[in-house]
């Protein structure tokens, strides 16, 4: 397995972290892992039309970051994981080309709606 890059790997976790905080408007009062969804995939438009139309889920407030290596994206999945994120199993079944982490908010609440108007 490829060398983990420490660096890039830290960069996505604050941007994941950042991205799901409550001052953005995407968490309430805390940040709620288990309200969100992490996954990694070689194509990130394709996975999210999956998630949205396949198994028919909303995908709230997606988002995805290029982690370069399939190491990287599982390091941070893992992460996120022990946090309280969710995935089908843990791990899913990636390909050795899937080097992007996505994650989405599972179930929105009554104010991510009202955003989503206003956006």
């Amino acid at each position: 397995m490829a060398a983990i890059n420490g660096h890039k790997v830290g960069a996505i976790k604050r941007a994941i972290e950042n991205h799901i905080h409550p001052k953005n408007g995407r968490s309430f009062i805390y940040s709620e892992y288990a309200n969100w969804y992490v996954g990694i995939t070689n194509n990130p438009s394709i996975r999210k039309v999956q998630h949205q139309y396949e198994k028919d889920i909303t995908a709230h407030h997606f988002q995805c970051w290029d982690a370069d290596t399939r190491a990287n994206a599982l390091e941070i999945e893992f992460y996120f994981h022990e946090l309280g994120m969710r995935d089908k199993n843990w791990q899913g079944g990636t390909k050795p080309n899937s080097t992007w982490v996505y994650i989405f908010k599972i179930n929105a609440h009554f104010l991510d709606r009202v955003v989503a108007i206003l956006d």
